[in-house]
């Protein structure tokens, strides 16, 4: 490179590294005046646009610079990867992958771009090739850290969240300081069933831990006033307000929380928004997208909002933002439904559940607080969209078993149990269905898993997700009975089938997690479905099967039980929540 360009090259990147985004692009824009035809001046108007949030401007400099590349020679990739990560953040998966699966050809030793082309295989559920992608990757650059908590991911989403845990205990073993690969670990022990609680409530704490260590909290001076009665100010925080069901269990609580005892600002920190977002902003009197910077910086921007009580509705899920809790951004902190365990983060001051999900006793296993919102902390509002609950006709009487949760949750031991309950209702059939099953080698491999429990592959049907949320109800009409996952129990779908009149079979265990089916049922009064055994699990799914037909007449009844429940009572739920978040308000006025 000339030294002159190199100069204003410099020049660009330093004003970038002081802050000033509007002088480095007026420089860039000379810079890319003077080399037009230089993809290097390009791919750095790309990042500038990116730190000043023009995705798509960023996204059309960053083509030219890989248009320009002489060709996917060792060191020209550079362009490919950093045009395939932008399309990345504009939401741009498939044209991502398309640019990345053609470096990847041509730079096969290339680390970067396998790692970014597994990422981008992930987003579009593509999980068996970025399994492959990761493993081509770590035989190149063994120990890369991004590499293997990929890797991890990939397992954990085609279902074996056991090898999953594996890879993460070795990554946790071979970098004890780092705090991202404690957290994965942290989430992927929800989904073993071997994982005792001890182990489980030692990996979130050995997670806070590592903050503290790597991120001192300095004390804060609060401002705010001190009166227990006064409006409070709620931060809610979350990368997924959108078609998500994070997003479809707070929008009670948003739209018929007390107004005059509080106001609720949201914190968006994922840059995705949809109709969801669009309705859900409604119910907020302030909402900030915040989808850049670091997690300093949110907690800045919270408490400069004056926020009273910071609502965390992630825990440790993708995009999270628990360092902003851990140095304290609210003088009261609270995680809600989110995430089914403790956080680890000795900040957060409170969890909130309901005495089913949490009995007594469970405080032992939680840093937080545990509020309890009795009967149920959960509030689900049903689809307007929704199709009636009646079975589907036309496909011949067949007892039909089924589930829709995340293959995540399909661990060996839900297998096993499924299969048992098979076993014991011969002539009936399983139904599967997961966003993981868009990929087809794991819906291959999802029915070879029944057959080596001596389950002919025929009698299982592993569908891929539905086009639409009324399309993926209309798939309820087809069940007779939906079978939940263990430990990590369903919670959307549980509702989802209740309200199409399906009963759901849960099995009762000794975690938050394996006890949400049970709320869900236990608030609807149908505690019969509950299981305490496995044995219980193929008993209470075997009698419903022995009921055939006349299951089929209670399914309207089943709908209107749930309607009628605290679990779709939003003004109910609205009022236990803020009663909720006013205990914890005095709480903090009286001692903090």
């Amino acid at each position: 490179m000339p030294p002159e360009r190199h100069a204003k090259f410099e020049e660009v990147i330093s004003l970038i590294s002081a802050g000033d985004l509007a002088g480095a692009h007026a420089a860039c824009q000379r810079l890319v005046q003077k080399f037009a035809r230089h993809p290097d001046a390009h791919a750095l108007m790309s990042r500038v646009l990116l730190e000043q949030g023009k995705i798509a401007q960023a996204e059309h400099h960053a083509g030219v610079a890989a248009a320009l590349a002489p060709g996917f020679a060792p060191g020209e990739t550079k362009y490919h990867l950093n045009a395939g990560e932008i399309l990345m953040i504009a939401g741009k998966a498939a044209q991502a992958c398309k640019i990345l699966v053609a470096a990847a050809k041509s730079a096969p030793r290339d680390a970067n771009v396998l790692r970014a082309l597994a990422d981008a295989q992930m987003t579009l559920n593509q999980l068996t090739a970025a399994l492959e992608a990761c493993d081509a990757g770590l035989k190149i650059a063994s120990g890369d850290v991004s590499l293997r908590s990929l890797r991890a991911a990939a397992l954990l989403n085609l279902g074996r969240p056991e090898e999953a845990a594996q890879a993460l205990r070795e990554l946790c073993r071979d970098n004890p300081g780092q705090a991202s690969a404690a957290s994965g670990l942290a989430l992927v022990l929800n989904y073993v069933a071997e994982a005792t609680a001890a182990e489980v409530f030692a990996a979130h704490t050995r997670y806070g831990e590592l903050l503290e260590a790597a991120l001192p909290a300095e004390p804060v001076a609060w401002g705010m006033t001190r009166d227990p009665e006064r409006r409070v100010r709620v931060g809610v925080v979350s990368p997924d307000l959108r078609a998500h069901s994070v997003a479809w269990f707070i929008e009670p609580w948003l739209e018929h929380h007390d107004r005059d005892a509080a106001e609720v600002r949201v914190y968006q920190t994922n840059m995705v928004s949809d109709a969801t977002t669009e309705r859900l902003k409604r119910h907020a009197s302030a909402w900030r997208v915040v989808d850049r910077g670091t997690d300093a910086d949110l907690a800045r921007l919270i408490r400069a909002d004056g926020v009273d009580i910071a609502l965390d509705l992630s825990g440790h899920t993708h995009a999270h933002s628990l360092p902003a809790f851990h140095v304290r951004c609210a003088p009261v902190q609270a995680t809600y439904m989110g995430y089914p365990n403790t956080t680890g983060v000795r900040a957060m001051d409170y969890r909130i559940t309901d005495s089913t999900a949490d009995p007594e006793g469970s405080q032992a296993f939680a840093v937080e607080r545990l509020v309890r919102i009795d009967p149920c902390f959960l509030c689900y509002a049903p689809s307007r969209d929704a199709p009636g609950p009646e079975r589907a006709a036309g496909r011949g009487r067949v007892f039909t078993f089924g589930s829709f949760n995340n293959a995540q949750k399909m661990n060996r031991r839900t297998i096993g149990l499924w299969a048992r309950v098979l076993e014991a209702t011969p002539g009936s059939r399983m139904l599967l269905k997961s966003v993981n099953f868009d990929d087809a080698r794991l819906r291959e491999e999802i029915a070879a898993r029944f057959a080596a429990h001596g389950i002919d592959p025929s009698r299982v049907e592993v569908l891929a997700r539905a086009p639409t949320l009324r399309e993926h109800l209309s798939l309820y009409q087809r069940l007779d009975v939906s079978l939940d996952t263990f430990p990590y129990a369903g919670t959307t779908t549980t509702c989802e089938a209740l309200h199409m009149g399906v009963p759901v079979v849960t099995l009762r265990g000794g975690t938050h997690a394996s006890r949400v089916g049970a709320s869900i049922l236990k608030a609807v009064g149908r505690e019969d479905l509950i299981a305490d055994t496995e044995e219980d699990y193929v008993r209470i799914a075997a009698g419903l099967a022995a009921q055939g037909e006349a299951l089929d007449h209670r399914r309207a009844a089943l709908r209107g039980a749930l309607a009628g429940s605290p679990v779709c009572d939003a003004r109910g739920f609205a009022a236990r929540f803020d009663g909720a978040l006013r205990t914890m308000w005095k709480g903090w006025c009286r001692d903090g």
